[in-house]
């Protein structure tokens, strides 16, 4: 029992012995944490959207960054400003990023370096999405029907749902009209029909003041009138017509005229 007991214990220092022990260097080491955000990654064509870059480390060593937006390829497009930086902030610094003319999905690319304890040179790359779609305009033409000056703060209805960020203060005069829009930037509706009207003060819609009327608008898809699929019908008609002339086998063809 002894004698086994001894081998155990030979056995346990051995492993010991072979591990490698943590210094207090290793305990020292110059760390930091980096990383990429943004209330939205949505964003419509051509427009712009901040991100906030963050760089958290143990000492007071400057962190440098290089940006760029690159596409589905590995391709740098569009901007971002600032592009370089000596020092990024503990708060976070940002970034504006300028979306590219075409809708897809980029990505937001951000070099960060530093140098640790031995001034070796770190290098740590992050990455987030840039969604880039285009933008549905909704638009809509108020009438003011009351005999005075009518002020009043207007949104969009999509759906039966409030659109955030659609609202805007207006001011129609007497018998006059006012057209609103708005550049929706959402990735959220499906294809086909969908409803819209403008939401506005219980009161002016009670009263009658401004005319609010329901819209359809379609997404991925147009509204068919009885004359284009009329044209549709036709144009098929004639390509059945147009197969079957080509196709059929033309006769006595190479044969000598018969002699009268």
């Amino acid at each position: 029992m002894i004698a086994a007991m001894a081998v155990f214990l030979l056995a346990v220092t051995a492993v010991s012995i072979m591990m490698p022990s943590a210094s207090a260097d290793d305990d020292d080491t110059f760390r930091t944490y980096t990383d990429i955000r943004a209330e939205s990654y949505l964003v419509g064509v051509g427009k712009t959207v901040e991100y906030k870059i963050f760089a958290i480390g143990d000492n007071d060593k400057d962190v440098k960054f290089a940006a760029s937006l690159k596409d589905s390829n590995g391709n740098t497009v569009s901007r971002v400003t600032p592009t370089t930086g000596n020092s990024v902030s503990a708060d976070g610094t940002t970034l504006t990023v300028t979306a590219p003319g075409d809708a897809g999905m980029y990505t937001l690319t951000v070099v960060f370096t530093y140098l640790d304890d031995n001034d070796d040179e770190i290098v740590v790359t992050k990455t987030a999405p840039v969604r880039v779609v285009t933008p549905i305009k909704l638009s809509a033409t108020l009438k003011n029907n009351s005999g005075t000056l009518t002020e009043l703060s207007v949104w969009f209805i999509v759906d039966g749902v409030k659109v955030e960020g659609s609202e805007k203060e207006i001011s129609i005069k007497a018998g006059g009209t006012e057209t609103v829009t708005y550049d929706w930037v959402t990735e959220g509706l499906g294809h086909g029909a969908h409803t819209m009207t403008i939401g506005a003060e219980i009161g002016i819609l009670e009263e009658g003041l401004i005319d609010t009327s329901t819209s359809t608008f379609y997404v991925g898809q147009n509204s068919y009138t009885l004359t284009e699929v009329l044209l549709v019908v036709v144009l098929i008609v004639l390509l059945i017509v147009l197969i079957i002339v080509i196709r059929k086998p033309v006769k006595n063809v190479g044969k000598p005229k018969a002699r009268r």
